[in-house]
């Protein structure tokens, strides 16, 4: 059976925690960084990564793992690079928004949990050209988990905010 992430961005914009700044429409008139004088935004996002593991068409190849991996029911040790589909729907043949690219592993003794290094490149629409940079830790088992936008290009550059990604299936 394929699964597939649903990712909801959410992206609050300030100073404070759950940030966007844009630079874009920084004015200097202040002697302010120019990193601090953007604008605020909020920005919410919802499409759907294609995720496929094994088949005709992998998306997410293994590169590495432990002598633990196999033994443990954790999979502790295994790590993977990605590069998936992001969809406006989940049928894999709805429209394109961009790629999810990155590598994740399997870091827990304990339980199937993820640390995540992955960059959401838009490449259509409003977006097109400008990135997210996913950096966090994303515990399989829970039905909803949030994880940590930690940067960006483009309209997101020097994005901060989170993610909350659920399976669908």
């Amino acid at each position: 059976m394929e699964k597939k992430l649903k990712f909801m961005f959410l992206i609050l914009s300030s100073i404070s925690l759950q940030t966007i700044m844009s630079n874009a429409d920084t004015q200097s008139s202040d002697h302010r960084s120019p990193c601090l004088a953007g604008k605020e935004k909020l920005t919410t996002l919802r499409f759907y990564v294609q995720d496929f593991v094994g088949g005709d068409s992998p998306t997410v190849w293994e590169i590495a793992k432990t002598n633990l991996t196999d033994v443990l029911p954790s999979a502790f040790g295994l790590v993977s690079v990605l590069d998936n589909l992001v969809t406006s729907e989940p049928e894999v043949d709805s429209k394109e928004v961009g790629r999810i690219q990155g590598i994740i592993g399997l870091t827990d003794f304990h339980e199937k949990a993820l640390v995540m290094l992955l960059n959401l490149v838009f490449t259509e629409g409003e977006y097109k050209g400008s990135t997210l940079s996913v950096l966090g830790r994303n515990p399989l088992a829970e039905e909803t988990r949030e994880v940590p936008i930690v940067g960006g290009t483009g309209a997101f550059r020097m994005a901060r905010g989170y993610a909350v990604t659920t399976t669908y299936c």
